[in-house]
């Protein structure tokens, strides 16, 4: 396009500038050119009358666009034809406001009627200038804040077995490690995964965040509570272990501990959704100090109970303290919202049901494996599987609860679930395959430490990390597809890979204990958990059923 303007002279012209040539220099063939100007062209010049039918610059357009106040007049100026540039920045100033912005819509079918949050402001939520981490990092600190949530509270039950294998006879651990996998069994099992549900849905309830919150947590604890009573009841050597002999005392302690591990772990998904994820972070950092002082306080004398004591107790009194807390955060994170949208029971039900139940197989294979080695190995030998056990927990856990913001991320902004998704694996593997790599190589000295009896499961624990390796891809599989609402997709992947490892720990043939090695005896379970993992990897990877659609994004 031509620039409006002057014509420029050439060099050597000897043109005094710009502004209009006296008549004798004009080029009479051509209006508005001056005969010196062989070389250069000047826009013709505005009539000075109303604009004629072939006028260049009678655009409507232009002309109908206002004006700013106190510019100057079409026509008004030294050299108004050649110098009046406001009618093309105006045109450009009209394409650019008629630009459209490119939004986003994610595909119908991720997320129910009702599920989507409502839009956010301009000025994006008003959280007081604290947004718990998320934002311009891609939530990295509601990721970082449940992995830090995970890892205290595995590292302390680590480091509560390790301590309890140095104080205690070798049985009294497989004892107390028969208690801690059957509560947090029944705990994981009740949740039915609301947790999840609610990280989904709390960013959009608005004012019905209270309501939400604790109808969830008022099905979880009486629900947790029967479970681990009627559990009780079938298996009562752990509740008389619970009881230091006594069946009555020790229901009453399993039951109690129960109900409260079912709601412990959701209160610290609701602190992630309402914006609050650190003080998750501290709450279960304390949770794990006073843990390790009460088993060093009572497991000399106590041995087994002692174990128990120092969950039971400290459970009972976070969970008061935290039904508090989040009676008061909600009701200031509902205050400060809008109308919101909640699912319906319908909608509830069909993301529930089937994640509900992978996750029943996902506590499963955390606790009910090591309860098939203490019962097929004896305790002795099941205390090393325990704490062998109790390593892949920990990296296990971290990895999901990682991978679990996912779900609150994607619920806050639908249009970038897959920006996240690629966020959070890179950071995922960055995270942990290093964390594997440090298990395999200090599982002997460590163990070492312990005795003679414990040093025997480290080559049972490298092989252990290897198909960690594997685990972690399903995993973050199984994140992404809770962001989604993929309910189907994610118990079909949760349950096979649970049953595959579940079936080897309960039929697989064993060693006899008394002529083989520990680490033998142990080699069969574990060499089912590995396989599992990497059949589901190769699965995903392979199996043209078991692919994610990715989600589509649409050009309004």
């Amino acid at each position: 396009m031509r620039p409006v303007g002057p014509a420029h002279t050439r060099l050597g012209a000897g043109a005094a500038g710009p502004g209009p040539a006296s008549g004798p220099e004009r080029n009479p063939a051509v209006p508005g050119r001056h005969a010196s100007d062989s070389g250069t062209r000047a826009m013709p010049s505005r009539p000075t009358g109303g604009p004629g039918p072939h006028d260049p610059y009678a655009d409507p357009t232009t002309r109908a666009l206002p004006t700013a106040a106190g510019a100057p007049g079409p026509d008004t100026g030294p050299d108004a034809p050649t110098q009046r540039l406001e009618p093309a920045r105006e045109r450009v100033r009209s394409r650019e406001l008629s630009e459209q912005r490119t939004e986003y819509i994610p595909l119908v079918g991720l997320r129910g009627p009702g599920e989507n949050p409502p839009p956010l402001s301009d000025h994006g939520p008003d959280t007081d200038g604290d947004d718990g981490g998320h934002g311009k990092n891609g939530g990295i600190g509601d990721g970082i804040a449940l992995t830090l949530c995970s890892g205290f509270g595995s590292v302390a039950g680590l480091l509560g077995v390790l301590i309890a294998a140095r104080i205690m006879p070798q049985e009294e651990v497989g004892r107390a490690s028969e208690f801690v996998s059957a509560f947090q069994l029944i705990g994981g099992m009740a949740q039915l995964n609301l947790g999840l549900g609610l990280m989904r849905w709390l960013p959009g309830a608005g004012r019905r965040s209270v309501r939400l919150t604790f109808g969830a947590l008022l099905l979880i604890m009486p629900l947790s509570g029967l479970i681990g009573l009627v559990y009780g009841v079938i298996v009562p050597r752990i509740a008389e272990t619970a009881g230091g002999g006594s069946l009555g005392l020790g229901l009453l302690v399993l039951v109690l501990t129960c109900a409260g591990w079912g709601v412990f772990v959701v209160h610290d998904f609701v602190m992630v959704a309402i914006g609050k994820p650190w003080v998750a972070v501290w709450r279960n950092g304390t949770f794990a100090v006073v843990r390790i002082v009460l088993l060093l306080a009572l497991g000399a004398s106590l041995h087994s109970q002692a174990m128990v004591l120092s969950w039971a107790i400290p459970v009972a009194l976070w969970v008061a303290a935290g039904t508090a807390m989040l009676w008061y955060m909600t009701r200031r994170f509902a205050a400060a919202g809008g109308p919101g949208i909640v699912p319906s029971r319908a909608e509830a039900i069909a993301f529930l049901a089937p994640t509900a139940l992978a996750q029943c197989g996902n506590a499963l294979l955390y606790n009910q494996v090591p309860l098939f080695a203490n019962i097929r190995m004896g305790n002795e030998i099941g205390a090393v599987f325990f704490i062998c056990w109790q390593a892949v927990t920990v990296i296990d856990l971290a990895a999901t609860f990682f991978t679990n913001s996912l779900a609150v991320q994607t619920a806050r902004e639908p249009h970038r679930a897959d920006e996240f998704a690629r966020l959070a694996r890179r950071r995922m593997l960055l995270l942990f395959l290093p964390a594997l790599g440090v298990g395999a190589v200090l599982g002997y000295p460590v163990l070492s430490l312990l005795g003679e009896g414990y040093a025997a499961g480290a080559p049972a624990l490298a092989v252990l990390m290897a198909g960690l390796l594997f685990r972690l891809l399903v995993v973050f599989e199984l994140a992404r597809r809770q962001a989604d609402g993929d309910g189907m997709g994610y118990a079909k992947i949760q349950l096979l890979n649970t049953g595959l490892v579940v079936v080897f720990a309960g039929l697989v043939p064993l060693p006899d204990p008394a002529t083989t090695s520990v680490s033998m005896v142990m080699l069969p379970m574990v060499l089912g958990y590995v396989g599992a993992q990497v059949l589901c990897a190769l699965a995903l990877r392979f199996v043209p059923a078991w692919n994610r659609r990715p989600s589509t994004e649409v050009k309004s």
